[in-house]
Formats: C-alpha cells, structure tokens, sequence
C-alpha cells in the first residue's frame, strides 16, 4: 500500500559549544591566566635596583684598584702632639696596601685596639682619602697621668706606662710634669722608677705636693733616697720624704711659715730628717 513519506524539517547539530570550550583550554594552555598581586612586582624590582646596586657599590669600592692604599700621610696636629717613629711606622704596617673603604669603615676597631696594645695613649684613628691610591690618617691622643723630666728627656707617663715625647711634641705643654735629678739620667725609659714608688703612690704625692704649693716652681723626685724636693718662688728648697705622710709634713711646713716670724727667709727646710715634729732649717 502505498503512502506519502512525510520530510522531517533538518536540525543542525550544535556543537559550537564544545568547540568554544575546547579552543578556551588550548588558549589558557597557550596563554596562561597570570593573577600575580601587584606588591609582588614591587618587591622583584625593588630586589633588582637592589642588586645592581650591591654591584655599583662593590664595583666602585673594592674593585677599584686606585681605592687601594700606596701612600699615607700623617695629619699635622698628629704629628706636632705626639711624633713618634714607631707608632706611624705600625700605621703604615696595618694599613698599606689595604683597600681604604676595608679599612676606614670596617677594620677601624681592629687597627686602632692594635695600636692601642703597644701605644696606650692612642684614642682614636681617623682614615680619609685625599687622593687616589692614597689615605691621610688623623689620630687623637688622652692626656698623660703625668709628665717626667729626666735631665734632657722627657716621658709621657699614662696607666704606669711611659713613652718619650721628642722634641718638637706639643703634647705635654699643658700637663703637670715632675723632674728627676741629672744623676738619674741617660735612662732610655723609666720603668724603673715605679719598682721603687708604686705608681699610684708616687701620681697622688706629686699631686697633693703640687696642690699645697700653688706657688712652686720646680718639683724634683730623688729617686734611691724616696724624697721630693719642693723649689719655691721664694728661693726656698722643702724637702718631703715620699715613705711618710704627706699631709702631715705639709701641716708642719704650714705652721712653720704661720708662726716663725723669719720663715720667709729660710733657704732650706728639712720636713722629715728628724722625729717629734721637728724640722731642720738653714
């Protein structure tokens, strides 16, 4: 039997949607989605800027060949306070040939803890660079205990340890200094004497005696016979002895000069030859 055939209206299949998302993951795959937080870029280039500048510094510093250390000279107030040939010349040991940034920013401490284990007097250590291949170095002194002249010499003495000033040195022109008597020279040092007069005895003697005569004009320590003796600006010699009480022999010559009508004019004054509070005078 024979019957009509009836057309079905044609559909396209749809598949644009798996082809979109198929060519989506072949992009993401091909272009990847960076979401990096924008203080992350900050900090790459930050740490970029930082290193290149790490590299200029070291470039220009230490890798500079004309930053390394041929000549040095010595600041002028150095050299007039304290000349010593042998301090400059372990400068010049510590430092030559050193990259000057090395040792003016880092290696300071260490050089100047150095030139203090032989040289105590030393403060401090100032290093610039004036010139290429060059250093000047500053240095700052303390102040001696005490200065000691022995006849045509003279010692810085700081802490118990001497140093002799050469001439020319400015550095004990405002300290209070002590002689020694001319039979005591041609000593090189005067370690010496604070074998017989410990150190501190002997600083604290010479600065009370110094004290109680505002007006003298040489004090001499008479080493071997523990005396000082005392020129005053009356032409007076007072002789004190070191091994017994300096208070008590400055009272005896104080009620001397108060109650002796003719103190002033005494020559020499003998405060501890004799016992019972009695002096000898001529």
């Amino acid at each position: 039997m024979a019957g009509l055939v009836k057309s079905r209206p044609f559909r396209r299949k749809r598949i644009h949607s798996n082809i979109s998302s198929q060519f989506k993951k072949k992009i993401k795959l091909v272009y990847p989605n960076f979401n990096i937080p924008i203080q992350y870029i900050w900090i790459v280039a930050i740490a970029i800027v930082f290193i290149y500048w790490i590299f200029f510094v070291i470039n220009n510093t230490l890798l500079r060949p004309d930053n390394y250390i041929q000549n040095i000279s010595y600041g002028k107030y150095s050299v007039d306070m304290y000349d010593n040939p042998e301090l400059y010349k372990k400068i010049w040991d510590l430092i030559r040939w050193e990259n000057y940034f090395v040792v003016s920013k880092f290696k300071k401490r260490e050089i100047l803890s150095q030139l203090k284990s032989d040289f105590i007097m030393v403060k401090n250590i100032t290093i610039i660079q004036p010139e290429k291949y060059g250093a000047s170095v500053q240095l700052d002194f303390y102040e001696p205990d005490i200065v000691i002249k022995l006849w045509d010499k003279k010692f810085w003495v700081i802490n118990g340890q001497d140093f002799e000033i050469f001439s020319g040195n400015k550095i004990w022109e405002d300290t209070f200094f002590v002689e020694l008597p001319q039979y005591a020279s041609g000593s090189q040092s005067i370690y010496w004497l604070f074998f017989e007069i410990p150190y501190i005895k002997f600083l604290d003697d010479m600065t009370t005696i110094a004290d109680n005569f505002p007006n003298y004009k040489r004090i001499v320590y008479l080493p071997w016979a523990s005396m000082t003796a005392v020129f005053t600006d009356k032409d007076q010699r007072v002789y004190i002895n070191n091994q017994n009480s300096i208070t008590w022999q400055i009272e005896l010559f104080n009620n001397l000069t108060t109650f002796y009508k003719d103190a002033s004019s005494l020559k020499i004054i003998d405060l501890w030859s004799l016992e019972n509070n009695m002096i000898i005078v001529q």
